[in-house]
């Protein structure tokens, strides 16, 4: 009985013990914890929060901020909250927030934080300093330096982020210049001087990063709303590749840029000096033919193709260089207001050349659209036309280029005033090809067709589809088409001066020059619409123009956009009179001072970049 009695009693003890322990257990981690709060709490304080910060009402996301650092201590939470701060203009409270997160946690946000509330309170010479030694007591490390450049950005500081690039770049060790972080900030600030520097260096170091520094170029000229940005960029990448010749990044580049501001003709010259210079650049001078021939660049592609040409037939684009040069001698005679008729014969006689030498097969048959429109348009043998466009449809060619030769012959058809055939085959390559730029243009062809014969309302319904069209020249197109019934029908409902205007157009289109002045002379004589006249004396200027009548065009032409400069065939007529008057050796001045008179007056003209490389070529600018 007495030894139960001591084992009770051992027991007993052994037992208050152990609850001793978890006492003082569960009130010392009641001590050292930090207070929790439900996930739910703390979610609603922080979208209240934010909330209150989004909204600028400051005063009621201070306290929320201030709760929510307290309990959890994140980046983000302080960063607001010393905002609110800052804002506020509690300076000494933002000051010992950002005095206190530094004790806890080393991080230069905090010690940057201290020295901008020392400037915001108006000490900017201590400030400085302290900003000054944040920079300088940077460890060489890449990560540091972006801490620091990134602390200073978070407070607006950029002059100070971009002091810590390039205190950090020159640091031994680091290896590393920062140009596209420092050509970024050279950008916010305005020096965009500075900013293609940047991105040269860069190219120079890193040329990995070639297609970066390309679109950030691109997005600069996006801004370029008097061309300023343009010439900076042409006058430092003229000057990299000149004093350094043999780094052909900077020439790559700089062809590039060319390109990208149309000036197919520099761009080419670039990539024959750099052919010259060190061989291997005849699929450069290929592309740049290609690109300039497609953008109506005529003579530069003649150019191009003429180069490669020398070369001799062992050179890897003979054969295209051949069958390019043909066509770029045929746009530029077909260019011309008044085109000379022994040219286009002997084009023919050089296709027919080829074809002997060559053969007539899917490699060559592309020229049958440039021998067609000779035979049918210019020396009245359509018949052979149609033959030789048959023939190429017999080729074994892909659905696309069978199309294209469908749209040449609808176009002979309704030269012949074949009408309802070359509907017919319009029609056929709108629906073949229906969401393919050449089913667009088969389209507009069609749309012009009807409008020719006076089915407006047809055409008016085609035309308003094809306004949004992906190519821009048929959206443009197609608009003027639209605005021209569209105008004129409003001014007349009958149609009758609309009709007559339309049945002058077709007559032009078919060369019948004679008949259709006569139709535009009657007009003129007994309309009385406002709306069609730019359009007549357009017309006139054209058949002016092919009758080599040159004073009597230009008249017309100027009549044109002085009394009715916001008409939108005023750019056009303005455009053409500048061509007018450079065709005229005696009148290059007018004529440069009238290109000048196209982008300045009307920059969103089609005519606008065209007008500009013009302008710079008669000023004599050179590379």
């Amino acid at each position: 009985m007495k030894t139960n009695s001591r084992l009770l009693i051992l027991l007993l003890f052994i037992w208050f013990g152990l609850l001793q322990i978890f006492v003082g257990q569960q009130l010392f981690s009641q001590q050292t914890m930090p207070v929790t709060v439900p996930q739910d709490a703390r979610r609603t304080d922080e979208q209240l929060a934010f909330e209150f910060f989004r909204n600028r009402e400051w005063e009621q996301a201070a306290p929320l901020y201030e709760r929510l650092y307290n309990n959890y201590r994140a980046l983000h939470y302080y960063n607001n909250y010393f905002e609110c701060l800052v804002q506020l203009q509690q300076y000494d409270k933002a000051y010992r927030l950002a005095k206190r997160a530094e004790k806890e946690q080393k991080n230069v946000q905090y010690e940057v934080d201290q020295a901008y509330i020392t400037q915001l309170q108006g000490e900017s010479l201590k400030a400085q300093k302290e900003f000054r030694a944040i920079i300088q007591a940077m460890l060489p490390d890449r990560n540091i330096i972006q801490l620091t450049a990134n602390a200073f950005r978070t407070r607006g500081l950029d002059d100070y982020a971009l002091e810590a690039y390039t205190f950090g770049s020159e640091m031994a060790g680091v290896n590393y210049g920062f140009y596209l972080e420092r050509s970024y900030l050279y950008q916010l600030s305005g020096n965009y001087s500075a900013t293609i520097d940047a991105y040269l260096s860069l190219l120079e170091t890193n040329p990995e990063q070639f297609e970066i520094i390309k679109a950030r170029i691109q997005s600069i000229l996006m801004m370029d709303v008097d061309n300023s940005m343009s010439e900076l960029v042409m006058e430092k990448l003229l000057a990299q590749t000149q004093q350094k010749p043999k780094n052909l990044l900077y020439s790559e580049l700089f062809i590039w840029f060319l390109i990208q501001q149309k000036e197919y003709s520099l761009a080419l010259s670039q990539a024959k000096a750099l052919d010259r210079r060190f061989g291997e650049q005849d699929q450069r001078v290929m592309e740049l033919s290609e690109i300039s021939l497609s953008n109506n660049a005529f003579e530069t592609a003649l150019d191009g193709y003429d180069y490669l040409l020398k070369k001799g037939k062992s050179g890897a684009y003979y054969l295209e260089s051949v069958k390019g040069s043909l066509k770029a001698k045929y746009e530029i005679e077909n260019s011309k207001p008044a085109p000379v008729f022994e040219t286009f014969q002997d084009i023919a006689v050089s296709i027919d050349k080829m074809f002997e030498e060559s053969g007539f097969n899917t490699q060559t048959y592309q020229l049958v659209f440039i021998q067609s429109s000779i035979y049918a348009y210019h020396t009245g043998r359509s018949t052979e036309a149609s033959a030789i466009l048959e023939k190429a449809k017999m080729l074994p060619l892909p659905q696309s280029e069978i199309a294209a030769i469908k749209m040449q012959q609808a176009d002979i058809m309704l030269f012949n005033d074949e009408v309802w055939e070359a509907t017919l085959l319009y029609s056929q390559v709108d629906k073949s090809m229906k969401n393919e730029p050449l089913g667009h243009e088969a389209r507009y062809r069609n749309a012009r067709l009807r409008y020719y014969i006076g089915e407006f309302a047809w055409a008016q319904n085609q035309l308003d589809i094809l306004k949004t069209a992906t190519s821009k020249l048929i959206a443009n197109d197609a608009l003027q088409l639209s605005l021209l019934i569209q105008d004129n029908l409003t001014d007349d409902t009958t149609g009758l001066s609309l009709k007559a205007f339309a049945s002058a157009d077709l007559l032009l289109f078919q060369k019948k020059d004679r008949e259709a002045l006569s139709v535009l002379d009657s007009l003129l004589s007994f309309d009385n619409t406002l709306a069609l006249k730019p359009h007549i004396m357009l017309k006139k200027a054209e058949i002016a123009m092919h009758n080599n009548q040159n004073a009597m065009a230009d008249s017309l032409l100027q009549e044109i956009y002085t009394q009715f400069p916001d008409h939108y065939l005023a750019d056009d007529a303005l455009f053409r009179s500048a061509q007018l008057n450079e065709f005229q050796n005696v009148a290059k001045l007018s004529a440069q001072q009238l290109y000048e008179w196209v982008f300045e007056k009307y920059p969103a003209s089609v005519f606008a970049v065209s007008a500009r490389q013009k302008y710079r070529l008669l000023r004599g600018d050179k590379l």
